[in-house]
């Protein structure tokens, strides 16, 4: 009973929350900050290093923001499928 009628239910909120918990891990900044060592670093805070005092390098900037979004969009759109028809699924009077 719990794989076929309630697991199909509550699908597209279990998928909803793991996009959502992985983009808000994968963007937490200051707690990557604090902890990481010289050695070891995220991307979000070795993105950081391109901003100076007086000169801050864009072009660098936002080709590592674009690559550190990839992973959460592809994410998104590997889902997207399933997320879409489970969200209609609930809106169909049958």
């Amino acid at each position: 009973i719990l794989l076929r009628v309630a697991l199909p239910v509550v699908m597209p909120g279990l998928i909803v929350a793991t996009i959502l918990g992985f983009i808000f891990s994968w963007n937490y900044f200051l707690f990557a900050l604090v902890l990481s060592g010289i050695s070891s670093k995220t991307a979000i805070v070795a993105s950081f290093n391109f901003i100076g005092e007086g000169v801050t390098n864009w072009g660098t900037l936002m080709a590592a923001a674009t690559v550190i979004a990839l992973p959460p969009i592809g994410l998104t759109f590997l889902i997207q499928r399933r997320l879409v028809s489970g969200l209609s699924f609930g809106a169909v009077k049958g």
